[in-house]
């Protein structure tokens, strides 16, 4: 086993997107059963459930980084990427910021600098849509599928074992 296996679990991540995915798995019912979703509120539940799922993925995605080696920044470039060219690890970790700072962004207390620019657009390109982005962002990652946290688990697995063989690791 690699030292950095025996560091970051993978196993824990996946069990608390299971545990996450019941919740999206009950709200997805709501939303087909409500007569307006959007008033009854259940898209933005959908993206809070989202966005925890979110910070726990770029959480991983940290610890993996800072046990390698690797600049956080040059570890994100690893992996697999969206057709746009955009690194899926540099693309969850934007949509794990989008969550945590976008109410800073529009109630102006943080100014909108080119660091939340590119967080927004990695977000927008690959939602492909403005509304309801960390959903729809998974939504995509899903192939139009569903909005279920484990469709990360490929993608983040993928980019682990590309950090962990990486010649700077």
């Amino acid at each position: 086993m690699n030292m950095i296996d025996s560091i970051v679990s993978l196993p824990r991540l996946i069990e608390l997107f299971a545990m996450l995915d019941e919740k999206l798995s009950e709200i997805g019912c709501a939303i087909n059963n409500s007569a307006d979703p959007d008033t009854d509120g259940l898209f933005d539940k959908s993206e809070y459930f989202v966005g925890v799922g979110l910070v726990a993925a770029q959480q991983f995605l940290v610890e993996v980084a800072s046990f390698s080696s690797i600049k956080k920044d040059n570890a994100y470039k690893l992996g697999p990427r969206h057709r746009s060219g955009i690194a899926y690890a540099t693309a969850i970790n934007s949509a794990a910021n989008y969550w945590k700072h976008e109410a800073e962004w529009w109630s102006g207390l943080d100014e909108i600098n080119s660091g939340n620019i590119r967080t927004m657009n990695h977000v927008s390109t690959i939602a492909d849509t403005n509304h309801y982005q960390l959903s729809n962002f998974i939504f995509a990652l899903s192939n139009n599928k569903e909005v279920k946290l484990m469709f990360l688990i490929p993608i983040i697995t993928e980019w682990f074992n590309s950090v962990k063989n990486s010649k700077y690791a």
